[in-house]
C-alpha cells in the first residue's frame, strides 16, 4: 500500500494530489543525505521515516510519522559520523569501521545510548524536556523515537532577532534550567546544551532537545590515539572535561555549557572553545553585559571542574539573585585536584570533521532583542548522587570519611557501647557497658566520582577495597581490638578514627560514640554487597540533618535495624532507600519524621517489601512525595490513615508500579496544594479499589498517566475532581481495559476518558 506523505513535514497527501498543502513540496520530491537513511523508510514495523531535520557529533534526526498512532515524532540515530568510524551500507545498515573498533565497543556506544535513552522515557514529560516514545535496536544501530516539537531553533531566532538583555534570557531558560535539574535528579547529563539544541516553540516557550547523547563509545584509531564520544565536543560550549577521554563529566558539564549558551543569546559572541582558554583565557565582558552578570557566567564557565557551582539549581539562584551582591555557591574544595588530562593545556588531536559548534556564528548586534514570555522560578528540589563533587581520578575515592567532631563531647545518655566486633586479627573480647556518656565523634561527609559502576570504585583511600568487596558494615566503640594495619579515617588525621577490613567484613571503630555528618546523604551508595549493617546503640544520628539516599543501591540487605535512630533533626529523607531491593522488612515505628520536608522516592524500587508499616510517620512539613514507593511491586497493602499531606505539592508517581496494592484508602488525603499528580497511580495492575473522594484537584496542572494501566480497576469516583487548572492529561486512563464507569462532572476529565 503506498503511503502518501510529505516527507518534509509528513502531512498526509490526497489522492491526485501532486503539491503538499502544508508545505509547498511536490509529490515525490525530497531532500537526502548521502550518509543518511533514505526518506520512506519503515523502522520497527510502524515509523516512517522522513528527511533529515539535523545532524551532530553523536547521531542524525529525522522527522518522522507513528503510522499505528497517526502521529508526527522526531527519530534519532545513532551514528557518531564525527568519529569519521561509521558509514552506511544499502541506504539503511549501518557499517563500523573494523579496523579501528572492535564491534564490543560499537555495542557499548549504543548501548549506552539507548540506557540513557531508556532513562529519559522514565522521567515523565518533565516540562521543557523532549518525551521518549520508544527506543529500538536496528539497522546495526539504536533508535530513539521523540516527541516532534514545532517551531524553530533558539539559534535561528537568535539569528533573526538579535541578542536578547540578560533578565529576559534567564526568565526565558528558568523552565531549562529547572527541567536539568530534575534530568540531573536520574543520572543524566546532556552534555550538548547550546542554542541549536534548544527549539522554540509557537507559544514560546522553551524545549531541550537531544538528551540522549551515548558518551561511552571508545575508537582506536590509525595513530593508536584513544577517542570517545565524550570528545565529540561543540566548541564554545563544551568545558575543557569534555576535550578529555577520562574527563569525569557531571552536572558542573551542564552548568558550562548553560552559562555559554546565556553568554551567546546576550552579547550574540560565541564563547572561545574551552581548549584555547587553556592557554589564553580570552572570556571578557561585553558591553550587552554588566559586570556583575559577566562574573557570574564567568563563574559558571571556570575551566576547573570544582571551580563552577555544582547544582543546576545554584546556577538558578546565582542567576536570579539581585545584581551586585555575592552569592555562595557550592564549589568543590580547593585541596581537590581536577583530573590531569583536563588540566594540560594541549588538548587531544581535533577530529577530522568538523565540530558543529563551528557553524554557529556570532550574531547580527544591531537586530532588535527578543521579548521572552515570564517564567517564575520554581524552588530547588534537591538533587541525586549527580550533583556532588567528584574528586580526582588521582586520588582514591572516599565513601565515607570520618573526623573528630568539632563540638568535643557531647551527652549522649541514649547511647550504649555494644560488644565490641571481631577484629581482622582475632575475636575481639567482650566490652563492658560504660556508665558515663561516650565521647561522639563524627564522620564527615561522602566523596563520589561518576562512573557507570559505582561500587567498583575504592573507599577510603584504600585503593584494594572496592565498595562491592563489602558484606558486612560493623561500628564498634573502642579501638581497643583495631589492627595495626588499621587505616586512618579521622578528618583530623589523628588516628582518633580507624577502619580496616577482615575477609569482607568492614569495620569502623571510635573510642566512644559515632556519628555521621549532619549531611549523612549518599552514606552506603552502592555498596551493592552489603547483606548486613551492625550499628550496634554506638551509632549516633542525633545531629543528622539529611538522610537523603542514605542506603541508595544497598541491593544485597535483606534487612535493617534502624530502631536506635534519632531522626528528630532530619528534613530530607529523599530516596533514603532506593533500589534496596532485597530489603524484605524495615521497621520504621521509631522514626521521628516531623521536620522531614522531602519523602521524594523514599522507598522506591524496595520491591521485596510486602508490608510496610509508616502509621507514625509526621508528616506534616513534607511538600515533596514523588516516587515515594514507586515500584515497590510486593507491597500488598498501605495504611496511610495517619498521613498529613496538606503541605504536599508533588505525588507524582507515588504508587506507580506497586502491582500488588489491592485497595488504597486515600480519603483523608489534603491535596489542596497539590500540583503534580501525573503517573500517581500507573500500573497498579492489582488495584481494585481506590478511595478519593477526599481529594482537592483545584491546583493540579498535570495529571497526565494518572491510572494508566490500572487494568483491574472497574470503577472509580472522581466526583471531587476539579481540572480547571489541569494543562496536561494525555493517557489519564489508557490501559485501564477494565474501567467502564466514573463518576465525575468535570467535562475535561470526562472527554479524556472517554477518548481514551
Amino acid at each position: 500500500m503506498e503511503i502518501r506523505r510529505c516527507m518534509k513535514c509528513m502531512h498526509a497527501l490526497a489522492a491526485g494530489e501532486t503539491f503538499c498543502s502544508e508545505c509547498g513540496r511536490p509529490y515525490g520530491s525530497v531532500e537526502t543525505e548521502p550518509f543518511a537513511l533514505k526518506p520512506g523508510t519503515i523502522l520497527d514495523g510502524k515509523y516512517l521515516v522522513g528527511e533529515m531535520l539535523g545532524q551532530g557529533g553523536f547521531g542524525i534526526t529525522y522527522i518522522g510519522f507513528d503510522l499505528l498512532l497517526e502521529q508526527k515524532v522526531a527519530i534519532k540515530e545513532y551514528y557518531p559520523m564525527s568519529t569519521g568510524m561509521v558509514s552506511r551500507e544499502n541506504s539503511t545498515t549501518v557499517v563500523w569501521s573494523s579496523a579501528v573498533m572492535q564491534k564490543s565497543g560499537m555495542e557499548k556506544g549504543f548501548d549506552s545510548f539507548l540506557k540513557e535513552a531508556r532513562k529519559m522515557a522514565k522521567l515523565g514529560g518533565i516540562p521543557g524536556v523532549v518525551g521518549v516514545k520508544s527506543v529500538f535496536i536496528q539497522n546495526e544501530t539504536a533508535y530513539i523515537v521523540m516527541d516532534f516539537i514545532e517551531g524553530e531553533t533558539l539559534l535561528k531566532k537568535l539569528q533573526k532577532n538579535g541578542p536578547m538583555d540578560f533578565d529576559s534570557c534567564v526568565k526565558l531558560m528558568t523552565p531549562i534550567m529547572q527541567a536539568l535539574a530534575e534530568v540531573h535528579e536520574h543520572g543524566i547529563i546532556h552534555r550538548d546544551i547550546s542554542p541549536d539544541n534548544i527549539m522554540v516553540r509557537p507559544d514560546g516557550k522553551l524545549i531541550l532537545l537531544d538528551l540522549g547523547a551515548a558518551k561511552d563509545l571508545d575508537i582506536q584509531g590509525n595513530d593508536g590515539s584513544v577517542q570517545s564520544s565524550q570528545m565529540v565536543a561543540k566548541h564554545g560550549f563544551s568545558p575543557i572535561e569534555q576535550y578529555s577521554k577520562s574527563g569525569k563529566v557531571g552536572p558542573w558539564t551542564d552548568i558550562y555549557a548553560m552559562a555559554a549558551t546565556i553568554y551567546y543569546c546576550c552579547t550574540g559572541i560565541l564563547p572561545p572553545p574551552a581548549t584555547d582558554r587553556t592557554i589564553d583565557d580570552t572570556l571578557a565582558c561585553q558591553p550587552r553585559l554588566t559586570q556583575a552578570q559577566f562574573d557570574i557566567l564567568a563563574d559558571c564557565m571556570r575551566m576547573r571542574p570544582q571551580d563552577r557551582p555544582q547544582s543546576m539549581g545554584t546556577l538558578l539562584q546565582m542567576l536570579t539573585h539581585p545584581q551586585g551582591e555575592a552569592k555562595p555557591f557550592d564549589k568543590v574544595p580547593e585541596t581537590e585536584p581536577v583530573e590531569q588530562e583536563a588540566r594540560e593545556p594541549a588538548p587531544p588531536k581535533p577530529m577530522e570533521t568538523e565540530p558543529v559548534a563551528q557553524k554557529i556564528q556570532p550574531i547580527n548586534p544591531e537586530a532588535q532583542p527578543t521579548q521572552p514570555p515570564r517564567h517564575d522560578v520554581k524552588p530547588e528540589r534537591p538533587l541525586s548522587k549527580w550533583l556532588i563533587p567528584g574528586v580526582a581520578a588521582v586520588v582514591a575515592v572516599i565513601a565515607l570519611a570520618i573526623s573528630i567532631g568539632s563540638g568535643g563531647k557531647k551527652s549522649s545518655p541514649s547511647v550504649k557501647a555494644p560488644a565490641a566486633q571481631a577484629a581482622a586479627t582475632e575475636p575481639a573480647p567482650t566490652e563492658t557497658v560504660p556508665t558515663i556518656p561516650m565521647e561522639v565523634h563524627t564522620m564527615a561527609a561522602a566523596d563520589f566520582v561518576y562512573e557507570d559502576d559505582i561500587s567498583a570504585t575504592p573507599f577510603w583511600g584504600q585503593s584494594q577495597y572496592l565498595r562491592k568487596d563489602v558484606n558486612t558494615l560493623t561500628f564498634q566503640s573502642s579501638l581497643q581490638n583495631a589492627p595495626s594495619s588499621a587505616w586512618d579515617v579521622s578528618e583530623a588525621g589523628d588516628r582518633s578514627v580507624l577502619a580496616w577490613m577482615n575477609n569482607g567484613d568492614l569495620y569502623v571503630a571510635a573510642d566512644g560514640a559515632i556519628a555521621p555528618n549532619p549531611n549523612a546523604s549518599w552514606l552506603l551508595q552502592d555498596f551493592v554487597n552489603l547483606k548486613t549493617i551492625k550499628f550496634g546503640n554506638c551509632f549516633d544520628t542525633s545531629s543528622v540533618t539529611d538522610m537523603s539516599a542514605m542506603f541508595i543501591d544497598c541491593t544485597s540487605l535483606t534487612s535493617l535495624d534502624l530502631s536506635d535512630f534519632d531522626t528528630s533533626s532530619v528534613t530530607d529523607m529523599r530516596s533514603m532507600f532506593d533500589h534496596c531491593t532485597d530489603l524484605t522488612s524495615l521497621d520504621l515505628s521509631g522514626f521521628d519524621t516531623s521536620s522531614v520536608t522531602n519523602m521524594g522516592a523514599m522507598f522506591q524500587k524496595c520491591a521485596s517489601l510486602t508490608s510496610l508499616d509508616v502509621s507514625s510517620f509526621d508528616t506534616s512539613n513534607v511538600t515533596d512525595m514523588f516516587f515515594m514507593f514507586n515500584n515497590c511491586e510486593s507491597l500488598t497493602s498501605l495504611d496511610l490513615a495517619s498521613f498529613d499531606t496538606s503541605t504536599v505539592i508533588d505525588m507524582s508517581y507515588m504508587f506507580a508500579s506497586c502491582e500488588r496494592l489491592t485497595g488504597l484508602d486515600l480519603s483523608g488525603f489534603d491535596t489542596s496544594n497539590v500540583t503534580n499528580m501525573a503517573g500517581m497511580f500507573s500500573n497498579c495492575i492489582d488495584l481494585t479499589s481506590l478511595d478519593l473522594t477526599g481529594f482537592d484537584t483545584s491546583n493540579v496542572a498535570d495529571m497526565s498517566n494518572m491510572f494508566r494501566y490500572c487494568t483491574s480497576l472497574t470503577n472509580l469516583n472522581l466526583s471531587g475532581f476539579d481540572a480547571s487548572a489541569v494543562t496536561k492529561m494525555a493517557s489519564m486512563f489508557n490501559d485501564c481495559d477494565n474501567l467502564h464507569d466514573i463518576i465525575c462532572s468535570d467535562s475535561k476529565i470526562l472527554k479524556e476518558f472517554r477518548n481514551r
